[in-house]
């Protein structure tokens, strides 16, 4: 019982400490809307709350809107899509994440797929 009390206070813990950084990347965000890193950020704030995939989707998106070269956005959007079974979309994903420098994603693919 007290191993799960510990796992519920320290999840809690987290979580807050998530909420935090969310909310002061929002504000950031509010100040330079343009930043496409500040949008891969939250994206991935976003995706550490599993009901929270459609918020991180649309952040992930608006970095890469802003920034098509955004390596990690294209992993993590593809990352998403592998979790959804969306396969084609993660490879297109993959792709761009390797032309841009990053092909850890598309290495993963191709070994387990």
């Amino acid at each position: 019982m007290e191993k799960n009390f510990g796992r519920v206070v320290i999840n809690g813990m987290m979580a807050a400490e998530t909420e935090r950084h969310i909310a002061e990347q929002k504000a950031a965000l509010e100040l330079h809307p343009t930043w496409a890193e500040g949008h891969l950020h939250l994206g991935l704030l976003y995706r550490v709350h599993a009901n929270r995939v459609s918020e991180a989707k649309s952040e992930l998106l608006r970095a890469l809107e802003l920034n098509p070269a955004l390596a990690d956005a294209h992993v993590a959007l593809g990352e998403i899509y592998v979790a959804e079974g969306d396969m084609a979309r993660a490879r297109e994903h993959a792709e761009y994440a390797a032309q841009f420098g990053n092909p850890r994603l598309l290495e993963q693919l191709q070994r387990y797929l």
